[in-house]
């Protein structure tokens, strides 16, 4: 009997075990930047595919708990996530408040583009203000995937969660529950204001305060809160 063929070469097999960027390296080692390019493009487009996956599974999920547990319940496993897994990510031993805000503006642009959005920046005297193309929940309300069949959660009790909204959409609850709500519960000051669309082709607009006194009562009052007694 004769032996099988084998249908994976030692090329092929090197290929599955590199991830993109390395062969990216490797192809800039060799000299060859054009090459080094294409390999960091099919990177970014799996990224991107995989990004769209989570924020898919994410979003059905709370879907999932909406309708059946109701809207709190939304709430309270977006609070589980704060508790477990959020405030450890942020306890640096640094005041998040006691940056300036030039540094607060970049660690939320920079997340904002590794999440594949678009960001501009405006300046004035009492603040930053950055509006995204978000990638992840705003990406969801361009695509229609809060219309027609299989339609996502829409918030419409109003209520911190919604930013006093009498509508929100599920997934950006996370930025009204974890950026915010838990963030004063905590003793610190909102990661920043923000405004997410109401439509589609909207951006999201966050505010961040040069001085976090400067806050206006507003902004906690729309997430349930009272303002710090300055």
């Amino acid at each position: 009997m004769s032996e099988p063929e084998h249908q994976l070469t030692p090329a092929d097999i090197a290929r599955m075990r590199t991830p993109l960027w390395e062969q990216a390296k490797i192809a800039l080692g060799r000299g060859n930047p054009e090459e080094a390019a294409a390999l960091i493009d099919r990177a970014v487009d799996q990224w991107s595919a995989l990004k769209d996956y989570s924020i898919n599974w994410i979003t059905t999920l709370l879907t999932f708990i909406g309708e059946e547990m109701g809207e709190e319940a939304v709430e309270r496993a977006l609070r589980k996530t704060g508790d477990e897994f959020v405030r450890p990510r942020r306890t640096t031993g640094t005041e998040w408040a006691s940056l300036p805000a030039s540094a607060r503006a970049k660690v939320i642009a920079r997340a904002m583009l590794g999440n594949m959005g678009e960001v501009d920046v405006e300046e004035d005297d009492e603040k930053i203000t950055l509006s995204f193309k978000c990638g992840s929940g705003g990406k969801l309300i361009d695509d229609g995937r809060y219309e027609g069949e299989h339609a996502y959660l829409k918030l419409k009790e109003k209520s911190g969660r919604t930013f006093m909204r009498d509508e929100l959409w599920v997934y950006c609850a996370h930025c009204s529950v974890n950026n915010e709500i838990q963030s004063v519960e905590w003793g610190e000051a909102p990661s920043s204001i923000e405004y997410p669309p109401e439509k589609a082709g909207e951006r999201c607009v966050h505010h961040i305060y040069k001085d976090v006194a400067d806050t206006p009562a507003e902004a906690y009052e729309r997430i349930g809160k009272t303002p710090p007694v300055q």
